[in-house]
């Protein structure tokens, strides 16, 4: 249904034609940094080659190969990349519950005939609710008894059993052939006529696909497929002709002469152009790289404008210190890569280290030694990026920028022959560089993350210290809560390990998830015993309580905007109900005067459902701590059973269906909850003797 709703949405919305308004910033921020960058480097002179020609220009005069060299024939890679695509068939995944439903299906359809010879339902009702059936099967099918009925829909189920159990893919004949094989099934299974006719009806009526096409899956399996495909070299001998006066130029010609190194742009370049281009191609990679590998930093502005900031501003400070400090760019690199790796992502500091080294080389007096310094510096400190927390882990990053930092300025100078008191000196600044780094990348991590609305693995902490006030607050009014948030946010984090998610945004989101229930902390069971009161819900209807309960969300996410937490976290206490149901007081309504106008919608948490691992992982968590404490005996295999029992019936109510865990992801979560709970629950205590009492022998 919410995916019903959203496709309306987008439906009705009016398309949108032209360059958006974020487009237009990105292209804006994208010039921005190409002048100003270009601005403050010197110009780079390159070669210029021996010709300038485009496709469908005529050759002036024959030209040979000076020397063999080999190309890439891009059209014909091109087609058989294409060939190799077409010939993979689309991949099909199980429907796991697929035969199960139609089993009730089946099910349903017999106990619709069985109250109908009770009730007196006439046979022209019965055709209406049953379609598909013949009237004589239906006429039948009244006149028997229930017990024939009970015999048939046995038979029946056993035809949904036999041939369900084969691949049925959806959108396919094989749901036609199916369903003729189950109705062939059913009339060998019944010789009667009237049965047979009515066992076969319901049988292929019923029969429905258990295996759906997979999109991703065929997509990966043809990109694959295209993966796979060699790149079709051509080879040029020398002194062959690869154009012949007036012949008109083609693709494959171009790419003879650019592996022959003869093609070049018509201009003859000036320093200041050669500049523009270079910086131009620079900054396009890194956008391109950006928009590829890290999408959630390119569709956000102010993520794209903190990158932009660090290219341009790194390249400034450079240019600034050049003349004072030696091989500077081995300390603002690394400084810079290691702010975008944990603001922005990882790929996002190599790629900025990649892009910054590239331009380092274009600067005064550098070349390619200046940016293999400071690319090689750049890659020892993100090597140990995940280690700037806690800060006493950052003497991994000084250790590995420090020896990796020796060992290039060694290499570099005897590749240069550079005089060993010179070499002395910037060894020397390089061990130097290297907790300079680390502290000027930990200084713009924490001056940087609040401004622009990043949170970080060391916001993270922060936020899960006991003392902040918001926790302070919920252990001191809310005990019960805040013991069941500890627990919860245990069991999140052991799930987050096990599958790869983010294991400190799990735990602090499961810290934070019930803060709502600030607001009337005596209306939740876990906090009415450790406060010595009474049952809050003995005074209201079912309906009142359900919202009371239910409203916890919108009151948590109102002290999330009021004490500032992260996005991240506000997401966790929106998503960990989902849209669950409150079962107790919706039975209790329904045990009530009028169940017939007791609505289940009034009885949903309103959503969203969980959209990341780490809300997933709280919801299950939650879901698994509150039930396991209605376990009188609790064991390793009722606890077990009990959570896998939970997990399915959040993947049942489609309560996962937005998130990305995988089936395995589900298993694992349900394997590591599983045990964490027997450990708390299940431990035994030993038995000590009786001290003995004072004066006995």
């Amino acid at each position: 249904m919410r995916r019903q709703r959203s496709a309306r949405r987008r439906n009705d919305e009016p398309k949108r034609h032209g360059p958006t308004l974020s487009t237009w910033l990105r292209a804006g921020l994208a010039v921005g940094v190409w002048a100003a960058t270009s601005a403050a480097l010197l110009g780079y002179d390159l070669f210029p080659g021996r010709l300038s020609l485009r496709v469908g220009e005529v050759s002036p005069a024959l030209i040979r190969a000076p020397r063999m060299a080999q190309y890439v024939d891009q059209e014909a890679t091109d087609r058989l990349r294409k060939e190799a695509e077409a010939r993979v068939p689309p991949q099909y995944t199980s429907l796991l519950y697929a035969r199960a439903d139609a089993e009730k299906r089946v099910d349903r359809a017999f106990t619709v005939l069985e109250n109908a010879q009770t009730s007196g339902q006439t046979e022209e009702s019965l055709v209406t609710s049953l379609p598909g059936v013949p009237a004589p099967a239906i006429r039948w099918a009244l006149e028997s008894n229930p017990g024939e009925l009970r015999v048939l829909n046995e038979k029946a189920r056993d035809v949904i059993r036999e041939v369900m159990s084969k691949e049925i893919r959806q959108g396919t004949g094989d749901l036609a052939a199916a369903r003729e094989e189950a109705a062939a099934a059913a009339r060998r299974r019944e010789s009667r006529r009237e049965a047979g006719s009515l066992l076969a009806a319901i049988a292929a009526r019923e029969v429905a696909p258990n295996r759906r096409r997979d999109t991703d899956a065929t997509q990966a399996a043809r990109s694959e497929a295209k993966e796979r495909v060699q790149e079709v070299v051509r080879t040029v001998q020398a002194d062959s002709a690869i154009l012949v006066e007036g012949e008109r130029v083609t693709r494959e010609h171009l790419e003879m002469l650019r592996a022959l190194g003869l093609a070049s742009p018509r201009l003859d370049y000036r320093r200041i152009t050669s500049t523009a281009l270079l910086v131009g191609l620079v900054v396009l990679l890194l956008g391109v790289q950006t928009r590829h590998w890290a999408p959630q930093v390119y569709e956000d502005p102010k993520r794209l404008l903190l990158l932009s900031l660090l290219v341009v501003v790194s390249m400034l400070v450079i240019n600034l210190l050049t003349l004072g400090l030696p091989n500077v760019w081995m300390l603002i690199v690394p400084a810079a890569s290691l702010v975008a790796a944990v603001l922005l992502a990882d790929i996002v500091g190599t790629a900025l280290a990649l892009a910054l080294s590239l331009l380092v080389g274009l600067t005064a007096n550098a070349g390619l030694p200046a940016a293999l310094l400071s690319l090689g510096s750049a890659a020892a400190a993100l090597a140990y990026a995940s280690r700037i927390w806690p800060i006493g882990r950052l003497r991994w990053l000084v250790g590995s920028m420090a020896v990796t930092n020796l060992v290039l300025v060694a290499a570099v100078g005897l590749l240069q022959a550079h005089p060993l008191r010179g070499m002395v000196w910037e060894a020397g600044a390089a061990l130097l560089y290297s907790p300079g780094a680390a502290v000027l990348g930990l200084g713009g991590i924490v001056l940087l993350q609040r401004p622009f609305g990043i949170t970080t693995r060391l916001g993270l902490l922060e936020l899960s210290n006991p003392q902040v006030p918001l926790l302070r607050r919920l252990q001191s009014e809310a005990p019960g809560t805040y013991h069941h948030a500890l627990m919860v946010a245990n069991l999140a984090e052991e799930a987050a390990e096990a599958i790869g998610a983010d294991a400190m945004l799990a735990r602090t989101g499961a810290l934070y998830h019930d803060i709502g229930k600030l607001s009337r902390p005596e209306f939740f069971a876990e906090n009415q015993a450790v406060l010595g009161l009474e049952n809050a819900h003995d005074r209201l209807s079912s309906s009142l309580s359900a919202l009371v309960i239910i409203s916890h969300v919108k009151d948590g996410l109102d002290l999330a905007r009021e004490h500032r937490l992260p996005p991240e976290i506000a997401a966790v206490i929106a998503q960990h109900h989902g849209t669950t149901l409150v079962s107790y007081f919706y039975r209790q309504a329904l045990s009530g005067e009028r169940p017939e106008v007791v609505s289940e919608e009034h009885y949903r948490y309103p959503g969203p459902l969980p959209n990341s691992k780490e809300a997933a992982l709280v919801m299950l968590a939650d879901s698994v701590h509150a039930a396991a404490k209605s376990i009188a005996e609790p064991t390793a295999q009722r606890v077990g059973q009990m959570v896998r029992e939970i997990v399915r019936d959040r993947v049942v109510d489609g309560q996962l269906q937005e998130c990305d865990l995988t089936f395995q992801d589900i298993a694992e979560v349900e394997a590591v909850m599983g045990r964490v709970l027997s450990a708390v629950l299940c431990r035994t205590r030993v038995e000590y003797p009786e001290p003995i009492a004072a004066g006995r022998s």
